[in-house]
């Protein structure tokens, strides 16, 4: 049955549905969008519930590995950044921006040039020691048509993700190192605003520059009541010891292959 807040979570969505946030009496966290959808994380954190109408049901999957996975991760202490995270080399990497970046297109790029997807769409981080390692989650790479034709070609049907309307690039079968740690972190990526001409502009970020770009990129993005001193203090501490870089090039599909090589394909 449909649960009702205790007390309210004012947040900035600009999502389909106006979502609202609260938290129950028992002191379980949802997230619910016109009585349509909502997913109700348990207090003790080990579960989510869902409750929709039939209407929506298309529209779980999408919702519970996005928003969903992203709030249960923030209950439990674990710093979260909207992004995608790429092996390629050796060397493990977050790709970090707004909506409509790149973040995922530029990934998808990069498996395609030999590397391993490790998450699309949330970079779950786990402090281990002064590094930090990256949870392995989602291998469906969100594409849009265009960047799937020219990266995925014509040959697979892929499934449309509701809601958003991307296309799903499922790579999970190349991966092969599943039973593996999760990947060290070895470094961040901004995808900054386009930019003129025809090369690719790598600039590193010291701590005090990387910070605020960091909280821009904070997950669940839209919900910064949730965001406390101390979840802002573990983003001070990537920023210190996660080498952050902000990345500009053109935004033509024949850049693509100098953007790889920047990200070290």
């Amino acid at each position: 049955m449909w649960r009702a807040a205790a007390r309210a979570i004012p947040i900035s969505s600009a999502g389909p549905g106006a979502a609202r946030l609260g938290e129950t009496e028992d002191g379980a966290l949802y997230i619910e969008w016109r009585r349509e959808l909502q997913l109700v994380i348990s207090p003790s954190n080990d579960r989510i519930a869902v409750i929709c109408s039939a209407a929506k049901l298309e529209f779980v999957p999408t919702v519970l590995v996005g928003i969903g996975l992203g709030l249960l991760l923030h209950r439990r202490g674990v710093t979260c950044l909207h992004g995608s995270v790429v092996s390629v080399n050796g060397r493990t990497i977050a790709l970090l921006g707004d909506s409509g970046a790149g973040k995922s297109t530029a990934a998808a790029a990069l498996v395609a040039a030999g590397g391993t997807l490790v998450s699309d769409d949330i970079a779950a981080l786990l402090a281990s020691g002064d590094a930090f390692s990256v949870a392995r989650g989602c291998t469906n790479a969100r594409l849009g048509a265009a960047a799937s034709s020219r990266i995925v070609g014509t040959g697979p049907s892929l499934a449309t993700a509701p809601w958003i309307e991307k296309l799903l690039w499922d790579v999970s079968d190349r991966d092969l190192s599943l039973s593996l740690p999760d990947p060290h972190l070895d470094a961040l990526y901004l995808l900054g605003q386009a930019a003129d001409g025809d090369s690719v502009a790598v600039t590193p970020l010291p701590p005090a520059r990387a910070l605020p770009r960091l909280v821009n990129c904070w997950y669940p993005q839209g919900f910064t009541r949730l965001l406390t001193q101390a979840r802002f203090d573990a983003l001070r501490a990537v920023a210190a010891r996660v080498p952050m870089f902000e990345i500009h090039y053109p935004r033509r599909w024949d850049m693509l292959p100098a953007l790889t090589a920047a990200l070290g394909a």
